[in-house]
């Protein structure tokens, strides 16, 4: 079933989503709802999406998004990677859902995919209409970005920031600089499978356009997904993250931090990428189980 195009305000900022109805859906039922927040660098028509869809069909109204700046919601300047507005954003997508007549507002749920994932952690340690949390290659993109420089370079970065928001502030351009670097032969695991997904026939998308606002290091460089994470308990959070994932330590760190019930749960022979796409029916069943059970 197609998607229906909706926009909901995030403050003075209109976004775009997909909201997807289960084809059984009956009039005037009210049923659980899920908000699924795309990784950085992504739009709502890649995993994001396809997860939505996928949970459609086990009688959930699921909602993805573009954040604020980004794909088609508004914004400017474009494709700053704010975890804060991340946040404020998911929030309004909750917002959205709470007032939608087919949503059981008592019953909303949230799951993020890679930084969407951290998002989908800052956010419900902060917002208790969300019941019940999870994540699919979860990453916090302040430890990813920020946490993986030195810190002579990064101090360079976030002074290069500063620079360039006055620079914009006197008429100047804004500075990008790639999600995924053109030596990406040469760089991590994870970059040469973003490349694979994002920048081919595989999982590209012409608005995902592989750049972010250099000023957006300013931000990163201040945000931890998980300094609240322990006040999401006793609401339930499901991590399901690739046993062969460069990124599973992230994951691995916030279960330690977090309260009870927390799980974290393993697809043996994934990697991080693999489960935007490849994987998704091994994450589908326990995604269906857990939110079937929790809302």
């Amino acid at each position: 079933m197609a998607p229906i195009e909706v926009t909901f305000p995030s403050n003075n900022v209109n976004l775009s989503g997909h909201l997807y109805v289960p084809a059984s859906y009956k009039e005037g039922e009210r049923l659980p709802g899920i908000v699924v927040l795309h990784p950085g660098g992504g739009v709502k028509e890649q995993t994001a999406g396809t997860y939505a869809a996928e949970l459609s069909k086990h009688g959930f109204i699921t909602l993805a998004f573009d954040r604020r700046t980004q794909g088609a919601s508004e914004g400017t300047p474009r494709c700053v990677e704010d975890p804060y507005a991340a946040v404020e954003d998911a929030k309004c997508a909750v917002t959205y859902l709470t007032t939608n007549d087919k949503v059981d507002p008592k019953r909303i749920g949230m799951l993020g995919v890679c930084a969407g994932g951290g998002y989908a952690i800052s956010t419900a340690s902060a917002d208790a209409r969300v019941k019940a949390i999870a994540a699919i290659s979860m990453a916090d993109i302040g430890l990813l970005f920020a946490g993986s420089l030195p810190e002579e370079t990064l101090s360079s970065l976030v002074a290069q920031a500063g620079e360039n928001r006055t620079e914009y502030a006197k008429g100047g351009e804004v500075k990008y600089l790639p999600f995924i670097p053109p030596n990406v032969k040469d760089g991590p695991v994870l970059m040469k499978e973003a490349y694979d997904y994002y920048l081919t026939s595989r999982g590209s998308h012409t608005r995902s356009v592989n750049k972010f606002a250099l000023w957006s290091y300013d931000s990163l460089v201040a945000f931890d997904a998980f300094a609240r994470i322990e006040r999401i308990s006793p609401r339930p959070l499901l991590l399901i993250a690739g046993a062969d994932a460069d990124t599973l330590e992230h994951s691995r760190i916030a279960i330690a931090k977090a309260g009870k019930p927390s799980e974290l749960f393993t697809i043996a022979g994934a990697t991080h990428v693999d489960l935007y796409d490849r994987k998704v029916s091994d994450c589908a069943p326990k995604l269906t189980e857990f939110f079937e059970k929790r809302l």
